[in-house]
């Protein structure tokens, strides 16, 4: 995976709104890569009908890979990837389970940012789940530990073969590149669950590929993705140096608005909206804030990269404040839940 690319080595586009087509739009932050540094400005707009807010213009499809620097945070293992210390494989030798169990177990009820919930998979039947963005294959790890079977999509290639050493069936590509290629595994009504954690803001039309999602799940089946929250306070008090705008990468940036439009247009039914008990935006954006004013300190730089690994004591001590915002629903991060209707 190369560097990231400059505003003038790739093609641009200029877009509708990706939820409801409106070409109107205002613009509402002109903005620079404060977190990987790529040259240029990067223009966010509000959508004049529905209030959606996305990158205008954006890079196209074939372009937009060469955003993605070997620094990025999932190529290297973030949050997801380590489940927070949830109970993943890699991740009990934090707390011996043996002499430590009840601290073990209170640890991570104290810190769970209910960022990634998996629904129970059934005893009488193997169930099929499907993770969009798998990275290198941590969370799939977790769904195979409890019974599901599972299966990845993975754009970058580099990424996706890690997943397929761990011995997972790691598809490279959009998914609906994927589903055309192999229609025989994708079949319509095929898997009883999918996931996409911090996906959706990376695509080009959220819509179309809900779509499909849709038509891949069996009735009932559920979607369970997390997005960042460009609603909550901490991107209003942060602005250009919140740390999860990371333009030109999120294309789309939702609220609990657009987010509940997007769901209506495709024909799902919320189950759950849940305001993530996590701070690690938060704590990113005064890394970037420091870095940015204070070059010279390492502090921020410091601050950056705890945010896409976090220890288990600084996610101790910021539990209280992370579990105050999400009680106030202005979590910086939402985590969504719905059926297939």
């Amino acid at each position: 995976m190369s560097q990231p690319a400059s505003h003038n080595s790739v093609a641009w586009e200029t877009t509708a709104c990706p939820l409801c087509g409106e070409t109107r739009s205002t613009p509402i932050l002109r903005a620079s890569d404060l977190l990987y540094r790529v040259p240029g400005e990067f223009s966010l707009v509000r959508c004049d009908a529905c209030r959606h807010v996305f990158l205008n213009p954006r890079p196209t499809r074939e372009c937009i890979g060469n955003f993605y620097s070997a620094d990025y945070g999932p190529f290297r293992g973030g949050e997801i990837a380590n489940c927070e210390l949830s109970g993943g494989r890699e991740q009990r030798s934090v707390f011996d389970p043996r002499s430590w169990r009840w601290l073990r177990r209170l640890v991570l009820w104290w810190i769970d940012s209910r960022a990634a919930p998996i629904p129970a998979c059934a005893d009488t039947a193997k169930q099929r789940a499907l993770e969009l963005g798998c990275s290198h294959g941590a969370f799939l790890i977790q769904l195979r530990e409890l019974g599901w079977e599972c299966l990845g999509i993975e754009p970058a290639a580099e990424v996706a073969s890690r997943a397929a050493e761990r011995g997972f069936d790691v598809r490279v590509g959009p998914l609906e590149e994927v589903v055309a290629v192999d229609p025989q595994t994708f079949t319509p009504l095929s898997f009883d669950a999918v996931f996409a954690w911090m996906v959706i803001e990376h695509l080009h039309d959220p819509v179309a590929t809900l779509r499909l999602v849709r038509e891949l799940l069996k009735p009932g089946g559920t979607l369970s993705f997390s997005v960042p929250n460009f609603g909550c306070w901490e991107r209003r008090a942060f602005g250009r140096f919140w740390y999860a705008m990371q333009l030109p990468t999120h294309l789309q940036h939702f609220t609990s608005g657009s987010l509940r439009r997007l769901l209506e247009i495709n024909g799902f039914e919320l189950l759950d909206l849940i305001h993530q008990r996590n701070v690690n935006n938060l704590v990113g954006s005064v890394g970037l804030w420091l870095r940015t004013k204070f070059p010279r300190w390492s502090v921020g730089e410091r601050l950056i990269r705890w945010t896409d690994n976090p220890s288990a004591l600084g996610l101790c001590l910021l539990a209280p404040i992370a579990r105050l915002l999400a009680m106030m629903r202005q979590a910086g991060r939402l985590t969504v839940v719905v059926r297939r209707k």
